[in-house]
């Protein structure tokens, strides 16, 4: 069967100096990623290799990451392949006595969540840094952009370099989406996009993003069916089923109303009573119009009194936490309810 798998070529012919590649599972960007670092390392430069958490950087984890890369035919028969050891890579071969001959250090590995430890290490000629799996279902590192910003500062410290972060659509609310491209939630796939950042303090330059939403590749991925197949092969973003609610919306007695807003995610929240049973539960739908809502949660600043950051401590609104708590939430669809779990989870609500 044929196949094919996504490229760098377009993401990277866009000069960016952050590129963001996501979308389906298997689709070939880790492999694309290690070649960018085989590529660079042959013309003299530097990797550093970038996971969340320590853990995934232990030794006997990273030794095996270039494995599916031929680094034989790539060096004509120079190496053998690379070897990861103490935090760095190497190339390698075997010589006559089987012992193992390595190159120079070709690049260096290590964790997001323990970037301290780098502050003082000094990284010559690096130019490029491949961070994978930076969109996460549900835990990120406190101020996580803000940390990788110091990573990047400590790696490229006296010039400029080029960062690939990759990652799966399993979430849409990514702490780097909301706090630098809000928008690119709405980026349809298949699509690049250039988004260009103002550098504040005037000391710098500005910089810019370009962001792949990755396109559908045939072929990849062969063993995954059902509902996870749409983002895992499909590329859509991952959603779990969320109850809906189980009678017409005109069967219920609306109570209450609040909207919630966080960066470019808008929910509406319904506090309905079913009349016949006497429960009550809420229901979620996008805020898409400007129909006016008294109350607004949002973390945004206002000086208005129906403007708060929490849940007023009322009758209405505290039960819609106990519905939250006790999960009687309904949802106009899946998209919107992984979207507000996730919203309400880091605002802390």
């Amino acid at each position: 069967m044929a196949r094919n798998y996504w490229s760098r070529k377009q993401l990277f012919d866009t000069g960016a100096e952050y590129l963001i590649a996501f979308g389906q599972n298997a689709s070939g960007k880790s492999y694309q990623g290690k070649l960018e670092c085989i590529d660079r390392a042959l013309k003299g430069e530097k990797f550093f290799f970038l996971k969340r958490w320590k853990e995934d950087v232990k030794q006997a984890i990273v030794t095996h990451y270039f494995d599916d890369i031929p680094v034989k035919k790539i060096t004509n028969n120079e190496w053998e392949g690379v070897l990861a050891w103490q935090g760095y890579f190497y190339f390698y071969r075997k010589d006559e006595k089987g012992e193992i001959e390595k190159s120079d250090i070709i690049g260096a590995y290590g964790a997001l969540n323990e970037w301290q430890r780098y502050k003082s290490n000094v990284y010559v000629n690096y130019t490029f840094m491949l961070f994978e799996e930076f969109i996460s279902k549900d835990v990120y590192l406190n101020d996580e952009p803000l940390t990788l910003f110091r990573l990047v500062t400590t790696i490229f410290r006296d010039h400029k370099g080029q960062v690939l972060m990759l990652g799966n659509t399993i979430s849409r609310t990514v702490p780097y989406f909301l706090e630098w491209i809000p928008q690119v939630v709405n980026q349809k796939q298949g699509t690049i996009e250039i988004y260009h950042m103002h550098d504040f303090s005037g000391e710098g330059d500005d910089v810019d993003i370009a962001v792949e939403y990755t396109g559908h590749f045939k072929g990849s991925g062969l063993m995954f069916f059902g509902e996870a197949s749409k983002s895992i092969k499909g590329g859509e973003w991952s959603v779990d089923n969320r109850p809906k609610l189980p009678k017409d919306h005109i069967d219920y007695e609306k109570l209450y109303e609040v909207a919630i807003k966080y960066q470019n995610f808008q929910f509406v929240v319904e506090l309905l009573v079913d009349p016949e049973e006497g429960t009550k539960i809420i229901f979620v739908y996008p805020r898409t119009t400007d129909r006016k809502i008294d109350r607004l949660i949002t973390t945004d600043f206002s000086d208005k009194m129906n403007v708060t950051r929490y849940f007023k401590d009322n009758r209405a609104e505290q039960s819609i936490l106990d519905c939250i708590a006790n999960e009687r939430m309904t949802f106009s669809d899946n998209l919107t309810a992984s979207d507000f779990l996730s919203t309400i989870k880091m605002m802390e609500l």
